[in-house]
């Protein structure tokens, strides 16, 4: 299929479409490029892939975007070495001997009973009945024996509740520490008692 003829630009004659010049007045007939259509096309190629990467990076993750990966734990310290118990001190390779026991103490001796102290003895019972009157009792007190070391009490009525009420108290006492040795009491009703102060034993006869 043949071209149509085209018209010349400067005299309007027509001309074949392969011509460069006019055949009827010689005017050049300028002839785009067979490149053009060419360079044209690859140049839209190029256009539409670097729009398109244009495209892919502005929708693409950003940097900032990105999963941050987890920092891994540090690991765990090592356990400490386990201490050794020292060592046992090693049994004694013998019982020491027991310490000797502490010498007991020499008994007590006790003292003796003042001999010769009549005197003493026989102002006691004096005293003593002196308050027994005060108190409003009637009694005798006396001494006797040898070295008048017994102290005798005679009441004027019956006195066995007095007697147990006398030996309960500190009376006996009393006549120990002036070296007296027995208390007799007796009544009216002829009752008589007997006080040992050394095993401290009251008896009826």
């Amino acid at each position: 299929m043949s071209r149509q003829p085209e018209l010349c630009p400067g005299c309007g004659a027509e001309v074949h479409p392969k011509a460069t010049e006019c055949p009827e007045c010689g005017t050049h007939i300028h002839r785009p490029s067979r490149l053009l259509p060419v360079l044209v096309g690859v140049i839209g190629v190029v256009v539409a892939i670097a729009a398109g990467a244009g495209v892919w990076v502005l929708l693409g993750p950003s940097p900032a975007q990105k999963p941050v990966e987890t920092a891994a734990a540090p690991p765990a310290p090592p356990a400490p070495a386990p201490v050794e118990a020292p060592p046992a001190a090693p049994p004694p390779a013998s019982p020491e001997p027991a310490p000797a026991p502490a010498p007991a103490p020499p008994p007590v001796q006790a003292s003796p009973i003042p001999a010769g102290d009549e005197a003493t003895r026989r102002a006691f019972a004096k005293t003593t009945q002196d308050n027994f009157v005060q108190n409003g009792l009637d009694l005798a007190v006396t001494t006797s024996g040898p070295n008048q070391t017994t102290i005798a009490i005679k009441f004027s009525f019956p006195a066995k509740t007095a007697v147990e009420l006398i030996v309960g108290g500190p009376f006996p006492r009393q006549c120990r520490t002036r070296g007296f040795t027995t208390i007799l009491f007796t009544d009216t009703s002829g009752a008589s008692w007997s006080y040992d102060i050394e095993t401290e034993k009251l008896t009826q006869k």
